[in-house]
């Protein structure tokens, strides 16, 4: 955990992930996750960074299936959302169909996030 002085409140550039790498692959990886921590954190090697953001996705994870909601402070949370039975069709046959009652994950992106996705607006992401 971050001393109270190291703590960086501006966390999406926090690890200046290279913006033309990441919009000529369109995903971002668990690889160039890792990748991101090792750069960032010079003490750390690849290999265990590659651990470490297995670690964090793994505990994200875990919270959300024991029905808790997932706060990332500057990022946005994670929560879970109960979706009532309805009526649906079966986009091949047509038929009428219900949609059971089920539990989803949903991400809702923090204002800071918001920004800085508007704040890119008109770029190329492909």
């Amino acid at each position: 955990m971050l001393r109270e002085d190291e703590q960086d409140h501006d966390f999406p550039s926090k690890f200046n992930l290279d913006v033309e790498e990441a919009s000529a692959t369109r995903t971002l990886t668990r690889r160039e996750l890792a990748r991101a921590v090792a750069t960032a954190c010079a003490a750390i090697p690849q290999n265990r960074a590659g651990v470490l953001v297995h670690e964090v996705l793994s505990e994200i994870s875990a919270a959300l299936v024991a029905g808790e909601n997932v706060t990332l402070c500057n990022f946005g949370k994670f929560v879970l959302v109960e979706k009532k039975e309805r009526k649906g069709r079966n986009p091949r046959t047509g038929d009428l169909a219900i949609v059971a009652p089920r539990r989803v994950a949903s991400f809702r992106a923090s204002r800071h996030m918001k920004a800085a996705i508007a704040s890119n607006v008109g770029r190329r992401s492909d």
